[in-house]
């Protein structure tokens, strides 16, 4: 009797995902297909995760990181890739797992507004990042402005201008559905309805293309400056100065650290969602993609929660020196004494340059 009961259920469910692929043209994977992504997915879910969840937890330890408005941007980074490793990663992982979604149609909706959410925030954020790059380096004199409260405000925006365009799709405007594989949501692209194209194009130019021509503009203005600063500095040789020279190179080392910092984030941003917004735009007039094409850019989009911890223990002694402590539970705070730059020449009382000690500040930003 239980077996029946239970190969009763399992057709049940079986045909309940069937008229799912009917009503919603999924082109299913292949049982290695599946596997492979729920494998990938799970690998990048967990590194995703725990690489945010300790950058939360450094910034939750050290409030000196939290009073800099600048690092106000990169938690609220960190605050929505974590909201994606928990709203996207798990569902979309067990489901490529069984090979069917396991959350029906309205837990389908759920996860594609929750995770297009973050997800778009997380794109608000990086491309406030490179104004806040740009002002700072080209137009110091306007850094004061950029205090606590107005990034504050700035971060309400953010999240104010992500509901902006993901809450339409939830009365009317264009959908939420299955992704063509099957296993996990998103916009309904390959909706050939006017209104619903009319949404795609409007996402593709508010929520993209004003993103990108955002950052490059900002970072090739940023990167130009600061070789200038250096080729007019001369820091690459050492150097006699007075205390207020010293004190401005190291501001300008330490602005060049975290220039290259953020355009290796934008970099990735680049590469890992300029396919996903060239398939969409391609769904809109040829909904006979094969499945394969639809998958790749879509799990290269889904890296990109992974990718800004990854860059930070890459390149910061802060980040790096803090991971380890947690890995190994020690308690207290994160400190890192900076190696001194300069050495005082005690004949004529200026610093110089020390070769063997010019290493960048262990600031997080």
């Amino acid at each position: 009797m239980n077996q029946t009961v239970s190969g009763y259920n399992l057709t049940q469910e079986k045909s309940e995902w069937d008229i799912i692929i009917e009503q919603y043209g999924i082109r299913p994977l292949s049982r290695s297909g599946y596997y492979a992504t729920g494998i990938y997915l799970l690998i990048t879910g967990i590194i995703a995760t725990i690489g945010n969840l300790m950058v939360l937890v450094m910034f939750a330890r050290d409030r000196k990181l939290r009073r800099k408005p600048h690092n106000m941007l990169l938690l609220n980074l960190a605050i929505s890739d974590f909201g994606v490793s928990l709203c996207g990663y798990p569902l979309t992982t067990a489901s490529n797992f069984a090979q069917r979604y396991l959350f029906g149609s309205t837990g389908c909706i759920i996860q594609g507004f929750l995770t297009f959410t973050l997800a778009l925030t997380d794109m608000n954020t990086l491309a406030c990042l490179s104004v806040y790059r740009y002002i700072t380096v080209c137009k110091p004199h306007y850094i004061n402005k950029l205090d606590i409260k107005c990034t504050l405000r700035i971060i309400v925006f953010l999240w104010c201008y992500s509901f902006l365009w993901t809450v339409p799709p939830l009365l009317g405007w264009n959908s939420y559905i299955f992704e063509p594989f099957g296993t996990s949501c998103s916009i309904d692209w390959m909706n050939s309805e006017p209104f619903a194209q009319a949404y795609t194009w409007c996402l593709v130019l508010f929520c993209y293309l004003i993103h990108l021509i955002t950052m490059i503009v900002c970072y090739f203005h940023v990167v130009r400056r600061t070789k200038e600063l250096n080729i007019s500095l001369d820091l690459s040789s050492p150097s006699v100065g007075t205390p207020a020279e010293v004190e401005c190179c190291s501001k300008l080392h330490l602005e060049k650290h975290v220039t290259w910092m953020s355009v290796i984030m934008t970099s990735t941003f680049i590469i890992l969602w300029t396919p996903y917004a060239f398939v969409c735009l391609w769904s809109v007039h040829d909904n006979t993609l094969p499945a394969w094409i639809t998958t790749w850019p879509t799990m290269f989009a889904k890296a990109s929660c992974m990718v800004n911890p990854v860059v930070y223990y890459m390149s910061n002694p802060l980040f790096r020196k803090c991971a380890k402590k947690l890995l190994c539970c020690e308690a207290g705070p994160t400190e890192i004494r900076p190696r001194l730059r300069y050495r005082v020449d005690r004949n004529n009382g200026n610093f110089l340059r020390n070769k063997e000690t010019n290493q960048i500040e262990t600031k997080f930003f």
